[in-house]
């Protein structure tokens, strides 16, 4: 069971409202869902230690607070409002804004591990997305499942990325895992099996590529599946992708 929780910044006001999420175990990996890669295979249960992850992903005003500051490099794409996430940055862009806000704050924000990311999407489940097997856009912003293109319907009237927030949300209440943009995580982009089980990031000093999750608005909602995994260069900015951001355990 997932309870709110909010980081001991108090009034920073570009500080992002987080939840906490306490430890447990889960089994994590795509040996169950028949639309799975191989890179999804070998299922582990991994126990996880307490911390906390941000409801939703870092939007535009939060973001521009870090480079207003001079620290963070500007988005390579600009955001249509304050409330959308913020887009075009890299894998080291979202360092340097965690390091930021950790400094501004006195708590120590980081990016999430694939273990971490996928626990909170499964939200305790072993079906494709949270809810069930099926997609569904009252839950996320997908795109045409021809690929690879935005789409529109029902709940998701969005050509684009929406404002963070406006779909439903996990029953922990996050929002946003599945589709509108991939999330940076911590990860270096390797095979299950090699993976800690205790929850952290697999992270070599030499690593080249890293792993993004939960889909885009650009993409069919496969790509969105809880165990659902895609690689990226640290450097690369792209219009689909940013990031939401945990606090380490015994934070706050």
């Amino acid at each position: 069971m997932l309870a709110s929780g909010s980081s001991s910044a108090g009034s920073f006001e570009p500080a992002p409202d987080m939840v906490l999420v306490p430890a447990g175990k889960f089994e994590m990996g795509g040996d169950h869902d028949n639309w799975s890669a191989p890179d999804e295979h070998g299922n582990r249960v991994v126990d996880i230690r307490a911390f906390s992850a941000s409801q939703s992903e870092i939007t535009s005003r939060q973001y521009d607070a870090c480079v207003r500051a001079g620290v963070c490099r500007a988005p390579l794409f600009k955001a249509q409002g304050d409330d959308y996430p913020v887009t075009g940055v890299s894998w080291r862009d979202a360092q340097s804004y965690t390091a930021w806000l950790s400094a501004q704050t006195g708590d120590r924000y980081r990016l999430m591990s694939e273990a971490e990311w996928e626990l909170i999407a499964r939200a305790g489940t072993q079906s494709r997305f949270w809810w069930g097997d099926d997609a569904d856009p009252a839950f996320g912003n997908f795109g045409d499942e021809s690929c690879c293109r935005p789409a529109v319907g029902g709940a998701d009237t969005f050509e684009s990325a929406a404002p963070v927030s406006r779909f439903k949300p996990t029953p922990e209440g996050f929002y946003d895992l599945y589709g509108n943009v991939w999330e940076w995580v911590q990860d270096c982009y390797g095979a299950y099996d090699r993976a800690p089980r205790d929850g952290s990031a697999q992270d070599p000093a030499d690593c080249r590529v890293r792993v993004v999750r939960g889909g885009s608005y650009l993409l069919p909602s496969g790509f969105a599946r809880a165990s659902a995994r895609y690689k990226l260069t640290p450097g690369a900015r792209r219009p689909d992708v940013g990031f939401r951001v945990a606090l380490d355990p015994g934070t706050p």
